[in-house]
């Protein structure tokens, strides 16, 4: 059986209960579009939504009969978990590390563009230091 996206994101956070379902298709939907149809990135958005749902519930008591359900919150807890993994996390998944200047031939690349300052060392500049009116 070939899934929807919408189903799959449905799926990814466990909103599988056809008769009562915690988001819209149209707001899974709008989480697509939003990252391209990217899966996991709209997952991640839903679950944010569902929890902040979820947060906004509370206890029912009248009189003495008080209902509790802990089903929300070990829901919620599961979504913070879902949330807070890291390989799920867009920063980390779409993180690039660079780190430049540290070949010679871009060093020299560095000094040749007229555009990029540099440190000129005291040792090397081949102007005199002047220091509050002493030449060094």
């Amino acid at each position: 059986m070939a899934w929807t996206n919408i189903e799959k994101v449905r799926i990814e956070i466990g909103d599988t209960d056809p008769s009562f379902p915690l988001l819209a298709d149209d707001t899974y939907e709008y989480y697509l579009e939003k990252h391209s149809d990217n899966i996991t990135k709209a997952a991640q958005d839903a679950a944010k939504s569902i929890l902040f749902q979820l947060s906004a519930q509370n206890s029912e008591t009248v009189d003495l009969f008080s209902v509790r359900n802990t089903s929300p919150e070990a829901y919620k807890q599961a979504l913070m978990l879902y949330i807070k993994n890291p390989s799920l996390n867009p920063l980390y998944s779409n993180l690039t590390i660079w780190a430049g200047g540290i070949s010679k031939a871009e060093i020299q690349e560095n000094k040749d563009n007229t555009d990029n300052n540099t440190v000129v060392s005291i040792r090397n500049a081949s102007m005199p230091l002047i220091l509050n009116g002493l030449n060094l």
